[in-house]
């Protein structure tokens, strides 16, 4: 009888480190799985990084092989409310090193309220003006005008999109050209930031640019990926866009129809000699608007895309179609840090110290991406610099997409405020 007298009361008093012990593992568990899905993300990354390194040098020469016919090239150029920087952009494209009877410029005057179409006139552009408020943004822009070519007397064998703010390298449609001749279907060239210089929020901008729109490209390019497509700096041959009509008109319509070739079975390629240049917001009360959009639009495309791309793929046993589902779920690099720095202290905390090691090794993967990817292109010394604000720029993106789960995103495209571009060199 004594024994169960004290037995009893023991149990009773080991309930509660029990249950302490009981959250304490759950919460191991959850670090786990996060750092699970955090290394993936990162090792992927640096995967990236290495086939962009082993691939920078191959890129295809743009040089014409003599005899050969040169292709048609119609240049769309969607504008609205672009009556300060249009004529510089057409003056950029007006120095190109391709023969000018053999491409036309298009601007799309797209529901402007100012004096961009009579700017492009004036510039001698051909300009298209477009009156839709019902429905607004670049990716009905280009389905108008695209549906328009159909049935315009133009005749033409590929189209390139640059947008209304950015300054083109003069290989432009050369190094286009040289690609769809080799049977590309459909290419996007390097898109750079062409105001680093202007401040350190515009050279962060330039070094995500340079991971996101340069690194993974490359990288994805190498390991027989599509390459993606960007926006601006993009070239379709007439008859993929006869097969595959433009049909993206939502938020981040490059994505959308990205996923609408990968989903065809196409696969865009890239080139790293030819570029397009666009300045960015200089503050992150400029920027603030375009970064929301832009993330609003890819939670966009995940929803309607991931899970259709990464079926497809499965069942057509084609791994580029699974990677370009996937591919869209993986955090962005803000968040990534965030996230590692985040289950490194709290593992630290509770005594988890593999789990600590993890991130705080993590973190060093995720600095070498950084820094391998500015090295690769050559980056200048003030970018580097720029680094040190970075965390300022985390607690931002972490409260944008806190706020975009939230239901608290955009509903429409709203043009971003920015300064003028510099004019793109050859090598971009």
């Amino acid at each position: 009888m004594d024994s169960l007298r004290v037995s009893r009361p023991q149990r009773l008093r080991r309930r509660g480190p029990r249950g302490v012990s009981v959250a304490v593992r759950l919460l191991q568990g959850v670090i786990v799985a996060v750092d699970a899905i955090l290394g993936l993300s990162t090792a992927y990354l640096i995967a990236l990084l290495l086939a962009a390194r082993s691939s920078i040098v191959n890129s295809l020469s743009s040089e014409h092989a003599p005899g050969r016919s040169r292709l048609q090239f119609v240049v769309l150029i969607p504008a609205h409310n672009e009556e300060a920087g249009i004529q510089g952009t057409l003056h950029s494209l007006g120095s190109i090193d391709y023969p000018r009877e053999h491409w036309t410029a298009i601007v799309i005057a797209d529901n402007c309220t100012d004096a961009t179409a009579a700017r492009a006139r004036e510039a001698g552009a051909e300009t298209w003006e477009r009156t839709d408020p019902e429905r607004p943004g670049k990716g009905s822009a280009l389905a108008w005008a695209l549906e328009q070519l159909e049935g315009d007397a133009l005749t033409f064998d590929a189209v390139a999109i640059v947008d209304a703010d950015c300054q083109v390298s003069s290989n432009l449609l050369s190094a286009m050209e040289e690609r769809l001749v080799a049977g590309a279907e459909a290419v996007q060239v390097n898109y750079v930031v062409g105001n680093a210089d202007a401040s350190h929020v515009a050279a962060l901008r330039y070094a995500a640019f340079v991971l996101i729109d340069t690194v993974r490209p490359l990288g994805k390019q190498r390991l027989s990926f599509s390459c993606g497509l960007l926006g601006t700096g993009m070239g379709f041959s007439a008859a993929l866009l006869g097969r595959e009509p433009w049909n993206a008109t939502g938020l981040a319509e490059d994505g959308e129809y990205h996923m609408h070739l990968v989903a065809a079975g196409v696969r865009v390629a890239f080139i790293m000699d030819a570029c397009v240049r666009s300045a960015m917001p200089t503050s992150y009360e400029q920027g603030s608007a375009q970064q929301a959009r832009w993330e609003q639009g890819k939670l966009h495309t995940i929803r309607a895309w991931s899970p259709r791309l990464v079926a497809l793929g499965l069942h057509e046993r084609d791994l580029a179609r699974v990677h370009a589902g996937l591919e869209l779920l993986v955090p962005p690099q803000s968040l990534l840090a965030a996230g590692s720095l985040t289950t490194g202290a709290t593992s630290a905390v509770f005594g988890f110290r593999r789990l600590a090691l993890f991130s705080a090794g993590m973190l060093g993967a995720q600095l070498a991406f950084v820094v391998g990817g500015l090295w690769l292109v050559r980056a200048p010394a003030h970018v580097y610099r720029s680094l040190m604000v970075a965390p300022a720029l985390i607690v931002r993106k972490v409260t944008l997409y806190g706020n975009l789960l939230r239901g608290r995103g955009p509903k429409s495209w709203v043009r971003t405020e920015r300064e003028a571009a510099t004019t793109a060199d050859r090598s971009g």
